[in-house]
C-alpha cells in the first residue's frame, strides 16, 4: 500500500512565504484526498512541491512505491496546448515519458482505453490547440492515467468543466483510487465535489494547513467561516445526502 505524508513542507518566491510547515498526516492508496482553499491558500504551490518541481524545506515521504520515478502524475492546473500534436499524439508522448521510446502495441492500446475512460475517442486526431479549455483539461487528465502511477495530483482538473464533465471526471478519479487502488489527490474549487467524492479532505489557509479529516468532519460552518469567508453548513437533502448550503458572504 502506497503512504504518502510530509512533515513541515514549505516553499517561497523571493521574499513571500507560500507555503509554510505543511504536515499531511499519512494518505493511503485507495483514497480520494480533496485540497480546498480559498484562491492564494497554497494548494497549487503544495501540488508542485509533492511533484519535486519545487524546491524548500520540509519533506515529502512516499512508502511502498514500485518505481520511484515514474510513481507520480502530475496535473498542473492549466495544462499547456502545442500547436502541432494531436490529442493521441500527445497523450501517447506522456505514455512513451515513462516506458521508454520503443513503441508497443501496449502503449497504444493504453491510450486508446485512457481516452474511452474520459469519454474522449471522438477527440483523438483533433489538434490540441484547437481545443477549449475544457477539454485540454481532460487532455491533461488522459495524459496523467496514461502513466498508470501510484500517485495522482490534479491541480483543479476540473475548473474549466461543464456540470456533466465535472461529474463524469470525478467519477473516474474516485475509480481509479476505489477500483484500483490509487491514491489521488485534487485540487477543488467546488466543495460540493469535495464532499460527494472526497475520502478525505484538507483545508489550506494562508499557506498552512488547517483542518485534516473526513468531509463532515472538516467541512463544518467555523472551519468554511475562517477559511473561505462565508456562512455556509451541511444538511441532509430530501434523499438523506449531505449537501452543502451557502448563506452568504461574510
Amino acid at each position: 500500500m502506497v503512504v504518502l505524508s510530509t512533515h513541515r513542507l514549505g516553499a517561497r518566491f523571493g521574499s513571500r512565504q507560500v507555503l509554510r510547515d505543511v504536515t499531511l498526516p499519512p494518505c493511503h492508496s485507495g483514497e480520494v484526498v480533496a485540497v480546498i482553499g480559498p484562491n492564494a491558500a497554497g494548494k497549487s504551490t503544495l501540488f508542485r512541491r509533492l511533484a519535486a518541481i519545487l524546491p524548500g524545506p520540509g519533506e515529502c515521504r512516499l512508502e511502498d512505491v514500485r518505481d520511484a520515478d515514474r510513481a507520480i502524475a502530475y496535473m498542473p492546473q492549466d495544462p499547456t496546448a502545442s500547436a502541432v500534436l494531436t490529442v493521441f499524439e500527445s497523450v501517447l508522448l506522456a505514455r512513451k515519458q515513462v516506458s521508454g521510446w520503443r513503441l508497443e502495441r501496449s502503449d497504444l492500446m493504453a491510450v486508446d482505453q485512457a481516452l474511452a475512460a474520459l469519454d474522449m475517442g471522438d477527440l483523438a486526431s483533433e489538434i490540441l490547440s484547437e481545443l477549449s479549455g475544457g477539454q485540454r483539461q481532460l487532455v491533461g487528465l488522459a495524459q496523467c492515467l496514461v502513466r498508470e502511477p501510484q500517485v495522482l495530483l490534479l491541480d483543479e482538473p476540473t475548473s474549466a468543466l461543464d456540470m456533466h464533465r465535472q461529474l463524469e471526471a470525478m467519477r473516474q478519479v474516485r475509480s481509479l483510487a476505489h477500483d484500483d487502488g490509487m491514491l489521488v489527490l485534487i485540487a477543488l474549487h467546488h466543495l460540493d465535489l469535495a464532499l460527494k467524492f472526497a475520502d478525505k479532505v484538507a483545508i489550506l489557509h494562508d499557506g498552512t494547513l488547517h483542518d485534516f479529516g473526513t468531509a463532515a468532519d472538516v467541512l463544518t460552518p467555523e472551519n468554511l467561516a475562517a477559511t473561505f469567508r462565508i456562512r455556509a453548513r451541511v444538511e441532509p437533502c430530501s434523499q438523506g445526502k449531505p449537501h452543502l448550503i451557502v448563506d452568504d458572504a461574510i
